[in-house]
């Protein structure tokens, strides 16, 4: 008997847990209520803030900014621009430091490679002007006849008894401007100093005596005066060394002598600086062209 009896009770029980379960999802379920009732009401009161935390907004769904969040992004934004600027100024500023510096070593640079080639191009310049002093030439070496002969008007030593300028006439006793120089010279040859055209001869009534002159390059003209003797007439040709005539004592004079005077384009010259100058010349000449 007992055994039917448990049989049939735990049949009771196995067909209860069917139907609970069945109709479980319309049946609520009633909470136990709690035994302690200050735990609950925490419970109760913690809940809703959590879901308040939990529980987004709809601008934050719909992804709206507000004003407030765009002015303090912007501000933000502007902020590191700010600051970003700053620091590229800072850059430049820096740079441009650099940049002044290394502008100024160049600079220093430049002027210093310009000095040391100034000094280079003065001391080629300075070596250059020593070579010009020291080194000789040779001149172009031209045919002799090209260059007239120069000689004296004696073959004798050159002596100047009375020179050129104003003087008292030996024989007046006046003084009178003296056109040319005397010349120590007793019956001697007289010579051409150089090529030329013999333009006049004969007698000077002013008291030059016998007197030939010749004209030379259109340019000088020499007269030989109180000759003794002449030997080339108006018109004739002669050369440097050419005999021309004899020194002599014809007209005013006071002895032998040759009286030489030098006209230069018309107008009387010094007789002694033309003879100094064709000096000059005849040593030049023999120096370059005479071996």
């Amino acid at each position: 008997m007992k055994k039917l009896k448990y049989t049939f009770t735990l049949m009771a029980l196995f067909y209860s847990c069917l139907s609970s379960a069945q109709f479980n999802t319309i049946t609520p379920t009633i909470p136990k209520k709690s035994e302690n009732p200050k735990v609950s009401e925490k419970s109760n009161i913690a809940d809703p803030v959590q879901q308040k935390k939990s529980k987004k907004s709809w601008k934050q769904v719909l992804n709206i900014t507000r004003k407030v969040d765009l002015k303090n992004e912007t501000e933000g934004s502007t902020n590191l621009l700010i600051s970003q600027i700053d620091s590229l100024k800072t850059l430049i500023k820096e740079y441009s430091s650099v940049k002044e510096v290394r502008k100024n070593e160049f600079k220093k640079l430049k002027d210093s490679l310009m000095l040391q080639a100034h000094n280079r191009v003065e001391k080629t310049e300075q070596t250059s002007k020593k070579q010009k002093f020291s080194t000789t030439y040779n001149l172009v070496d031209e045919p002799a006849a090209y260059f007239s002969k120069i000689v004296m008007p004696l073959n004798n030593k050159i002596t100047v008894t009375s020179s050129y300028g104003t003087r008292t006439h030996p024989i007046f006793g006046t003084k009178k401007i003296h056109n040319g120089i005397d010349l120590k010279a007793r019956f001697e040859s007289v010579y051409s100093v150089l090529d030329g055209i013999v333009t006049a001869t004969g007698w000077d009534s002013k008291g030059g005596g016998n007197f030939i002159k010749v004209k030379h390059f259109d340019r000088f003209e020499t007269s030989y005066l109180h000759l003794s003797e002449i030997y080339y007439r108006a018109g004739e040709q002669v050369k440097a060394g050419f005999i021309i005539g004899k020194s002599g004592n014809s007209g005013n004079s006071t002895g032998p002598h040759l009286h030489f005077s030098v006209k230069e384009f018309g107008q009387i010259i010094n007789p002694s600086h033309f003879l100094n100058d064709l000096i000059k010349v005849n040593n030049l000449i023999a120096k370059h062209y005479e071996h």
